[in-house]
């Protein structure tokens, strides 16, 4: 019985590919046209910064944006200069997880990579050369002596944490960790993120002297971490009044989903499929259809066999249409 149900779904797959075969050229145009929608839909100066001739024909391209600082190294030749263009080859990229590597025979360091005014060094048999990155976004507002180191915390799937503190009050900075997209932001007057958020993340106490951060941390004991930000450099002043301190309750935890009744009461909806989340945003089918859809060893009455030829017999009544369909029409020609 199995067995007939089985030959039924490929037969089944026969007659789609020769009753529709324009589908596949279909779906080929709108993956192409969905992917052409991503690439239209990337920010146009993802990769573009400020050029840095650094020798040997690399030119250092520096940043330094939501997802912190960045040096992309490329190749551009022994005879590049400034207000060429340097948008070649990439061999290698420095931020914050990879600070260190090397190209061309030289060393190259994000030195101080979690200040507001990291710089790029350059290192050719034992000479050390310095050059400056761009500000972050805080010390480009309040200069870069008054704004703290940044604390960087990994939350769940890929997501990441930028924590620092500037005369403004709190700050944090959500971004993904491997795309570097930035996600959303948390400041002293907006301190939590939408309700219905996928990431529980909020500053506690964001104008008290010692604010704390609080997120979600899925699969551990505690399901919520807690981090106190980094201080104000000393000798830079707050723009507010401190306020007091009070006891916050705790956030809710993302509510896991449960099974309708209806689901739980029908056999065959045992074997549908459920999502599970990868990462922050990709859902994998799990469960029967994950699995290759097997059917089930209980299915052995007569219902099986007698679905299985009722789809053959539809099935054959679609074939013949669809030839004598072939046939008039070769006649008419």
């Amino acid at each position: 019985m199995r067995t007939a149900l089985r030959t039924c779904l490929a037969t089944a797959v026969l007659a789609g590919a020769l009753l529709a075969p324009a589908a596949g050229t279909a779906y080929a145009a709108t993956t192409a046209g969905q992917a052409a929608a991503v690439a239209q839909g990337s920010p146009a100066d993802r990769f573009s910064g400020t050029p840095v001739h650094i020798g040997e024909g690399l030119v250092a391209v520096v940043r330094h944006e939501a997802e912190g600082p960045e040096a992309w190294i490329r190749a551009v030749g022994p005879d590049w200069k400034p207000g060429d263009n340097y948008m070649y080859r990439v061999l290698t990229v420095l931020d914050r997880m990879n600070p260190v590597d090397s190209a061309n025979g030289l060393r190259l360091e994000i030195t101080r990579p979690n200040s507001a005014a990291p710089l790029l060094t350059v290192t050719k048999a034992g000479v050390a050369t310095s050059f400056p990155m761009p500000l972050s976004e805080a010390g480009r507002t309040h200069g870069a002596e008054c704004v703290s180191a940044t604390k960087r915390l990994a939350l769940h799937g890929t997501l990441v944490a930028d924590l620092a503190t500037t005369p403004d009050g709190p700050q944090v900075q959500l971004v993904d960790g491997v795309t570097k997209q930035p996600y959303n932001r948390l400041t002293r007057t907006g301190p939590a993120l939408a309700k219905g958020d996928r990431t529980v993340a909020r500053i506690v106490n964001p104008g008290a002297a010692r604010p704390s951060f609080e997120y979600e941390t899925p699969g551990q004991a505690d399901p919520f971490g807690t981090a106190l930000f980094p201080e104000l450099p000393a000798g830079c002043a707050f723009t507010y009044a401190f306020q007091g301190e009070a006891p916050a309750a705790k956030p809710e935890a993302t509510p896991t989903a449960k099974p309708s009744a209806t689901a739980s009461s029908s056999a065959a909806a045992a074997d549908a499929p459920t999502a599970r989340t990868v990462g922050q945003t990709s859902v994998v089918p799990a469960g029967g259809v994950g699995a290759g859809a097997e059917i089930a060893a209980e299915d052995t009455d007569d219902s099986t066999t007698a679905y299985a030829g009722a789809g053959l017999a539809a099935i054959g009544a679609g074939l013949g249409a669809a030839f004598v369909a072939r046939r008039r029409a070769r006649t008419r020609r």
